[in-house]
């Protein structure tokens, strides 16, 4: 249909100078299979000019090769088990409720910081 030509769906200049100056957290759920394509995503958003950061556990940023700054930083929150993530933790829920609880309150701080 016409209505989704691609000259419909294009920003126009002005938004994408916004877009340009705005900053994309992304926060990926902590586990296997889960890092890379939310990795690849901000990768994706910051060729197009968006400031993007990837929000992910202490232990798993420690993981993380610095061949993606300054293209994208990686934020560490906490999960509780800064050491040894998941392996760390006495069970899966164990593991999702200190995520839960530590990771809420470290990233509305990172989320904070990164405002100001």
């Amino acid at each position: 249909p016409h209505h989704l030509r691609s000259s419909n769906i294009e920003p126009p200049m002005e938004e994408f100078n916004k877009a340009s100056k705005a900053h994309v957290l992304v926060v990926p759920y902590p586990a296997q299979g889960h890092i890379n394509p939310m990795l690849q995503f901000a990768k994706r958003l910051a060729s197009k000019g968006f400031k993007s950061s990837l929000a992910t556990t202490v232990f798993i940023s420690k993981s993380i090769p610095p061949l993606f700054a300054p293209l994208i930083q990686v934020r560490p929150i906490s999960d509780g088990y800064d050491e040894g993530g998941f392996s760390q933790a006495e069970s899966t829920p164990a593991y999702l409720s200190s995520l839960r609880a530590n990771g809420s309150k470290t990233l509305a701080r990172l989320v904070k910081a990164l405002s100001e």
